[in-house]
């Protein structure tokens, strides 16, 4: 793949902020017709996380013309840059301010575009990227052709609190408390790969987050991710409210197509299906033997889901018009 470094400028949490983004494109060359995708990381994670399901996406012949992923403010290369802000004492973040991060990508790199673009996000990742249609007029038609959600964090407000798994309970507790320094990549690879839920992840995903998700200082080496910001969808989750009305706004204009892994573990079924409960999408697919770190887990599988939805978008409709962002 080709792929280029971009920095999208932010302004909504209160003080100036920047993302970063990266576009692939394949090697070979590209088709003239398809789709532009922009992939949304989950808490604690950041944009590289997405290369294998990209790499998946082009080796197969899907119809993408370009992909990109971005980091949230506090996550990845970005938390890297804004170090100084967002280590402050009292800084917030929410998740319209990664949403915001996706819309300006799109309206900075994408504005005039003939390809239709499709939002995939995941976890805490799909609630900003539900949201992205926010930033943009409620007369307009949403600029993008459709939305598809990883197993996202997106519940009714009459969820909060009420069936939260084991596993989310103790994320609460255990994430802010995690370590955060080794003495070397090599070591951070050893340690977490032999437990959960590193241990879990497709190869190529733990060695991406091993070169991506630490960075080096006079100890070794760091989590980019400071666990204060990674806890904050767990422990806030009216996050998990917000992108709600949006969606129920959006799913009748455009495709709105969920994804979850077949075992529940992070998310009840219960806490799942309170999004499903009165609402139609244009399809709820679960992926086998995964959880809610699909991502993590099954990078292919989910890269096969992907192609299928495109697949199915592409004998729908492709329209080709001029993309005003």
């Amino acid at each position: 793949m080709n792929v280029t470094q971009f920095i999208v400028d932010t302004y909504g949490a209160g003080t100036p902020l920047v993302s970063t983004a990266k576009r692939y494109r394949p090697s070979s060359t590209a088709t003239k017709k398809g789709y532009i995708l922009i992939f949304a990381h989950g808490t604690g994670f950041h944009k590289e996380h997405w290369e294998p399901i990209i790499e998946r996406l082009y080796a197969h012949g899907g119809p993408v013309v370009e992909a990109w992923a971005i980091d949230a403010q506090t996550h990845g290369a970005a938390a890297t840059l804004n170090r100084d802000a967002i280590d402050e004492p009292g800084f917030t973040y929410s998740s319209y301010h990664f949403a915001e991060a996706c819309a300006n990508l799109c309206k900075t790199h994408l504005n005039g575009t003939r390809h239709p673009i499709v939002l995939v996000g995941h976890s805490a990742g799909a609630a900003s990227a539900a949201l992205v249609p926010s930033f943009y007029g409620q007369s307009r038609t949403p600029p993008f052709s459709a939305l598809i959600l990883v197993e996202p964090a997106i519940w009714p407000g009459s969820m909060i609190g009420m069936a939260d798994s084991l596993a989310y309970k103790l994320a609460c507790v255990a994430i802010p408390r995690r370590r955060t320094t080794w003495r070397s990549r090599d070591a951070v690879r050893k340690d977490l790969g032999r437990r959960a839920p590193w241990g879990t992840w497709d190869k190529r995903i733990l060695d991406l987050y091993v070169e991506h998700g630490f960075e080096e200082d006079k100890e070794g080496v760091s989590l980019r991710c400071n666990p204060v910001h990674e806890t904050q969808p767990f422990i806030n989750q009216i996050n998990a409210v917000y992108p709600v009305a949006e969606l129920d706004k959006l799913r009748k204009k455009v495709p709105v197509h969920l994804v979850y892994g077949e075992r529940n573990d992070l998310f009840t079924r219960e806490k799942q299906e309170s999004l499903l409960r009165g609402r139609r999408f244009a399809s709820v697919i679960r992926i086998p033997g995964a959880g809610h770190l699909v991502v993590q887990e099954a990078p292919d599988a989910v890269g096969d889901v992907l192609l299928s939805i495109l697949g199915g978008l592409e004998n729908q409709r492709y329209v080709e018009r001029e993309y005003v962002l």
